[in-house]
């Protein structure tokens, strides 16, 4: 046995053991470079409450104003400033009785109520990362050895398939076997660049808990968040004690530019131990064309309003390390630039999808083994089971009800219960039957989300959303109906090739 046929075996299996976590990490992944648009949609009365966006100061001025009233003894505050995708102040703060966050409007001041309470698109974030609700220790660090396996499987490929750039520009369609690999090269090859940055980035993400051994070693076992802080800080800034009290916030906000050279405006604040004689308030800017997040912080004494040392670590080391989340996330990425990472990502489900119906293919003499049909059917499961569970998710944001916790404690539960009901047609139905009844299913969810935002929310359909230019909501719509008519699509095509198969 050769080298190549070692690749190969190290491709087939550790592709066909974990493909399946893969795609749904990718397919999650994919949705979650939208997660803040999906917010938006899943709590429309944002928009709808929201008349008008102030400038930047002016919502960071409403948001310290009402903390600096309603948690005036809080340990922190945290702040994200509304913007162009988050058109709401996000107010965080810590206190003896726990954690607490509302979403504010930047123009009165006001709390937005009532809301739905709704993870949102962040349901898919944390699925991506932590595979919600598992616990995020143990959920990431499966996560985190997908990715290492998928950095094997991506090297192993380009091995095994010695001619890959001249398959690349073959495509025998309607053909079985050749048609899947074909699929498989093709889609392969458009997104391995993209994956092997993914791989290797959400590697270095999680790598503390794939080899915790170094940071264990040098900073004990509880080591990490110090590890963290010292590649974000060289030294955390310490303002001197003052007797006096917190300066109005016009105090900080004239000594800086309302957008820097760059073109960056206001992101973030935070402000330690507020109302005490050791406040001190930081101000973060976007800096949408910087990969890195490791970008220069305002931060003063709030008591004097006296600007602090810049303590940020610029080294190299940690900028590359800053880099590697900021590659991961896209937060640098415009609206389009997103929209092409997502579509990468989808293209890569493609690949994986090829790929297990071809290992499938490849054995359809054993068709009658327990092996092959324990694969056939996870293979409906997660290619099939994991949209429609999806489309349910979204689907329930607009029939459950609005003033309750019903929509938050119900849905992830919902998604997991229609996910396990997706086998159901693999188990009850045959396998063409089933994918024509589940596929079509799925379609007609994705276009009917569109028309039940317009019976239960008309200010908030997507007529209202194109009119007022809401593309938040709008794009979310336009999103589902574009799946639904892909379904659509894709299941007449199915049911021409398995019928003149037949």
């Amino acid at each position: 046995m050769n080298f190549r046929q070692i690749q190969a075996i190290l491709h087939s299996w550790f592709g066909i053991l974990f493909l399946w976590l893969i795609f749904f990490i990718f397919l999650t992944g994919s949705i979650a470079y939208f997660r803040t648009e999906i917010n938006v949609w899943s709590q429309p009365e944002i928009v709808t409450q929201v008349q008008k966006m102030p400038t930047t100061q002016h919502a960071a001025e409403m948001a310290f104003d009402y903390l600096n009233q309603h948690a005036a003894d809080a340990k922190r505050w945290r702040v994200t400033v509304a913007n162009e995708r988050m058109p709401v102040n996000l107010l965080q703060w810590q206190d003896q009785q726990g954690r607490h966050q509302q979403l504010q409007n930047p123009q009165t001041g006001e709390l937005l109520n009532p809301l739905r309470n709704t993870l949102g698109g962040d349901f898919f974030f944390k699925l991506h990362y932590t595979l919600y609700p598992i616990p995020s220790s143990v959920g990431s660090l499966i996560v985190a050895i997908a990715a290492l396996i998928l950095l094997i499987s991506l090297i192993t490929g380009i091995i095994t398939h010695k001619k890959i750039i001249k398959e690349f520009f073959v495509f025998r369609s309607f053909k079985g076997q050749r048609t899947l690999l074909d699929l498989h090269h093709i889609t392969g090859v458009i997104t391995f660049p993209f994956y092997l940055v993914m791989a290797f980035t959400g590697l270095i993400i999680l790598f503390y808990l794939v080899f915790p051994w170094g940071l264990t070693e040098h900073y004990g076992k509880d080591g990490i968040p110090k590890f963290y802080s010292e590649m974000q800080f060289v030294e955390m800034a310490k303002p001197q004690p003052s007797s006096e009290s917190m300066q109005p916030f016009q105090s900080f906000i004239t000594q800086m530019p309302e957008r820097t050279d760059e073109g960056a405006i206001l992101d973030k604040f935070e402000v330690q131990k507020p109302n005490t004689s050791e406040a001190m308030i930081s101000f973060d800017y976007n800096y949408k064309n910087i990969i890195t997040l490791n970008t220069p912080q305002y931060i003063f004494n709030a008591n004097t309003a006296q600007q602090l040392e810049q303590p940020r670590n610029m080294s190299a080391i940690a900028q590359f390390a800053s880099s590697t989340y900021g590659i991961h996330l896209g937060y640098f990425a415009s609206m389009w630039m997103r929209f092409i990472l997502a579509l990468l990502g989808i293209i890569g489900c493609v690949m994986l999808a090829a790929g297990a119906l071809l290992w499938q293919r490849k054995r359809i003499k054993e068709q009658n083994t327990f092996t092959y049909k324990l694969v056939q059917h996870i293979n409906f499961f997660t290619f099939l089971g994991l949209p429609f569970a999806s489309g349910i998710y979204l689907l329930l944001n607009r029939i459950l009800p609005l003033t309750s916790n019903v929509l938050i404690n119900h849905q992830v539960t919902l998604f997991y219960c229609a996910w396990v009901f997706s086998l159901i047609f693999s188990l009850i139905l045959p396998i063409r039957r089933g994918v024509i009844a589940l596929t079509s299913l799925t379609a007609s969810i994705f276009l009917l989300i569109p028309l039940l935002s317009f019976m239960t929310i008309p200010e908030a359909s997507l007529w209202n959303s194109v009119l007022q230019q809401r593309w938040s909501i709008a794009g979310v719509d336009i999103a589902c109906l574009t799946i639904g008519f892909v379904l659509f699509a894709f299941l007449r095509l199915y049911i021409k090739k398995t019928r003149d198969k037949a």
